[in-house]
């Protein structure tokens, strides 16, 4: 062969293993920054390094298959927690269709295997497994690591006076209002506070964005619960304060956690 000819085949050679070189070096320098990126500013919520202690882990829940669980069953995946009830008529409705719509964006990207999202209720004399499975079926089809849990009152209560989370049993503001699934009359509401929770993977709280859902375009709100709204639930809906959290603030959070451990 013609050494010159040899010399140029041999240099087209290495240039084009150079190019291969530096496209996997952007590759994966693009995919690390993906996995640092930072979470949402302090004005938004609250960052954290505390962590679950293992009677609050293992604190026995209940999933809507009737399934017993706990939070440290979830360990090795990042956590998104929401505190709920389905028959509230102000803000869970919100978060829900928030943290819903969070779970589906990122299970659309292919990156849903190492999160789980988890709704976990205020009131567990009323939502019970029958209750909370009808509640996931409103959001059919429903993505298979969003996960609604209850449990006793006695551990409920201990898993979020350990969160921070405030709830008081009340009057129902309306004296007509019902179970959307049983029809049956409401006899007391329950006054919380709205808090979104996330965990890394090693079981540490990290991360907390307050207040209620901030519901955009394409967010899914199933009918039977959009009707369910009262007044003070449809202004939350139509103009939200400013103090509530968006879906692209829980995705830029759970990308920062992916990346922390």
């Amino acid at each position: 062969m013609n050494t010159t000819r040899k010399t140029k085949i041999d240099q087209r050679g290495h240039s084009k293993w150079l190019l291969m070189l530096a496209a996997c070096s952007c590759m994966l320098l693009i995919a690390g920054c993906a996995e640092q990126a930072k979470p949402p500013g302090k004005d938004v919520g609250t960052q954290l390094d505390a962590e679950l202690p293992a009677d609050i882990a293992n604190l026995p829940l209940i999933d809507s298959n009737g399934k017993k669980t706990n939070l440290a069953a979830f360990r090795g995946k990042v956590l998104m927690i929401s505190d709920t009830m389905t028959l509230c008529e102000e803000t869970c409705p919100l978060d829900t269709a928030n943290l819903v719509q969070t779970a589906r964006q990122i299970n659309k990207t292919g990156n849903g295997a190492d999160v789980a999202f988890i709704s976990i209720t205020v009131d567990p004399a009323r939502d019970t497994v029958p209750q909370i499975a009808a509640y996931r079926k409103l959001y059919a089809p429903s993505p298979a690591n969003w996960h609604v849990l209850t449990g006793t009152p006695g551990d409920i209560h201990k898993l979020w006076k350990f969160f921070g989370v405030y709830w008081q049993k009340q009057k129902p503001d309306s004296p007509d209002a019902k179970n959307w699934r049983t029809g049956k009359k409401l006899t007391y509401d329950i006054g919380h506070s709205d808090e979104i929770f996330f965990l890394d993977r090693k079981g540490h709280e990290r991360y907390i964005l307050e207040g209620a859902g901030n519901v955009q375009a394409g967010t899914v709100l199933p009918k039977t619960i959009r009707n369910y709204l009262n007044d003070e639930g449809n202004q939350n809906l139509k103009h939200p304060s400013q103090q509530t959290w968006k879906v692209s603030q829980a995705i830029q959070t759970i990308k920062w956690l992916r990346g922390v451990g």
